[in-house]
């Protein structure tokens, strides 16, 4: 070889070696497209519900496979313990006292200035809405908006089935809408695609075909947790009190069928978790997966019988307000990561903006997630999470509800025919907010029964410890931190509207006429 060969040769390799090698080169042009992202989102899927997580006795393989592609977080905290407040949260970034959607049945006239399908749409993205929308996103948002016809409810009593649903896996509403997922990208333009991937299962009722409805027959899987002597000698709130029992009287539910409804809920996130399997089969069959940021949680937990309650509301216990939440993006996003960083549902809206490099809007109150996820810190460094439910106004105590409505115990109050509704009055009238840190849990309820909990020594949050002389210290520290919270959210002053009496004369006024 030549003189001035070599030296050609020499430039170029100077040259590959500078700029990091052909391959590197090819990886950093992929990286400057946008990337695709998935909100895979299910309905009332409590936090213990991974087998890679900690549940022993389910079968989750492909969500199992996610958490070994990406960063799961184990304290992952939603604003609300309801669909809609919860579902909005997640899209504005915001807490329910501020963006004033109290309820699945009290929502806001006033609709945020952006959301995050909003945000994704300006900045160049296609918005698809799959499956249950629950909040406010409309075609001003979503590009593409489509539900599945939701299979016939054949559930003995709107609650539970207590058979197999007599279709098949490919009929299920679930099926198909995995199917309508696939389309989407099957049939993508030049935008990369935003999809709310919105799953109604496990929902109530809790129903599936097979081999998903009996998949756990044999499984001895834990009974509910419950308080030895009962909700008022645990020191729980009256609400808590009421909504069990009114509950109980008017569906109740004796330990067979809890457990026969604990199997079919287990059914039903197994049957989506193959859902899932194939979603994401199909991306990696046709190279999408590697420049997709894919994220999994929920909008809610379940009772599901623990405290002897069942659905959801009105309480801040773990089950229902804790949630799984699973981020993965290859090469961006570490990869089989478990996070125990004290995590809220309103961080997941701007850590997908921050991901992808658009401005965080003013109103977001969460945080961006992002340091932890591409490993330059291992905590977020967040002390505590908050949540909050119930509609502005006083709780309903006892002695109120005895002298107004005389006779409920005999005649319980039903506000929506064949099931217990957990949006009844009593439960929801006046707000009660949770501030958590790791080992502690506080609930103040205003007018009524705060709640404490050592979440070290009760996990499952059975004994109410408020007032005891020797937690009086951390009591007052998060009384302190969780009044500097609420005290600087916008739409605080609204907690002295009378939303709730308003609610409440409504339902007297309706039981008198029936």
């Amino acid at each position: 070889m030549d003189k001035k060969r070599l030296v050609l040769l020499g430039v170029l390799v100077l040259i590959i070696s500078s700029l990091g090698g052909g391959d590197q080169i090819f990886a950093s042009e992929k990286k400057s497209e946008k990337p695709n992202i998935i909100i895979i989102y299910t309905d009332q899927q409590r936090y213990n519900t991974i087998h890679s997580l900690g549940n022993e006795f389910i079968k989750t393989p492909n969500l199992d496979k996610l958490v070994k592609s990406g960063t799961a977080f184990t304290h992952t905290f939603v604003t609300a313990p309801v669909c809609v407040a919860s579902r909005w949260s997640l899209h504005t970034g915001m807490y329910t006292t501020s963006h004033q959607t109290y309820s699945n049945h009290h929502k806001s006239k006033v609709k945020p200035k952006t959301s995050l399908p909003a945000e994704l749409k300006k900045n160049g993205y296609q918005t698809v809405l799959l499956g249950k929308n629950h909040c406010f996103l409309s075609s001003e948002e979503m590009d593409i908006i489509e539900g599945v016809h939701a299979n016939k409810n054949l559930a003995e009593d709107k609650r539970s089935a207590e058979k197999a649903m007599p279709w098949n896996v490919e009929e299920d509403d679930t099926h198909l809408l995995t199917n309508k997922a696939i389309d989407v990208f099957k049939t993508k333009g030049e935008k990369p695609v935003f999809m709310w991937l919105s799953y109604l299962y496990p929902h109530t009722p809790f129903l599936c075909p097979e081999p998903y409805f009996s998949m756990y027959n044999d499984v001895d899987i834990p009974a509910p947790k419950v308080e030895k002597d009962g909700l008022k000698a645990a020191g729980k709130p009256f609400r808590q009190q009421f909504h069990q029992t009114n509950t109980n009287k008017l569906l109740p539910y004796d330990e067979a069928k809890t457990m026969r409804m604990k199997r079919t809920y287990y059914g039903m996130i197994s049957m989506i978790d193959a859902e899932i399997g194939r979603l994401l089969q199909f991306l990696d069959n046709n190279n999408l997966r590697d420049n997709t940021i894919i994220v999994f949680t929920s909008d809610h937990g379940d009772y599901q019988g623990d405290h002897g309650m069942y659905t959801k509301s009105p309480a801040m216990y773990d089950c229902l307000t804790r949630v799984p939440f699973i981020c993965s993006w290859k090469g961006q996003i570490q990869a089989d990561k478990i996070n125990h960083s004290l995590v809220s549902s309103t961080d997941i809206m701007p850590t997908i903006l921050d991901l992808i490099q658009v401005e965080i809007p003013a109103q977001v109150q969460g945080k961006s997630l992002v340091a932890v996820l591409n490993g330059e810190k291992e905590d977020i460094g967040c002390e505590y999470v908050f949540s909050e439910y119930g509609i502005p106004g006083k709780p309903i105590l006892k002695t109120e509800l005895e002298e107004r409505v005389p006779g409920y115990n005999e005649n319980p109050i039903d506000f929506a025919t064949g099931i217990p509704w957990e949006g009844n009055p009593v439960a929801l009238s006046g707000r009660f907010r949770m501030i958590r840190s790791k080992d502690y849990k506080l609930v103040e309820e205003i007018g009524g029964t705060n709640e404490f909990y050592d979440l070290k020594n009760d996990p499952d949050e059975l004994v109410n410890l408020f007032g005891k002389k020797e937690y009086e210290a951390i009591q007052n520290k998060m009384f302190d931190a969780l009044h500097l919270w609420k005290n600087t959210l916008p739409g605080i002053e609204k907690d002295f509207d009378k939303m709730g009496e308003r609610n409440f004369v409504k339902y007297i006024q309706k039981r008198k006429k029936q």
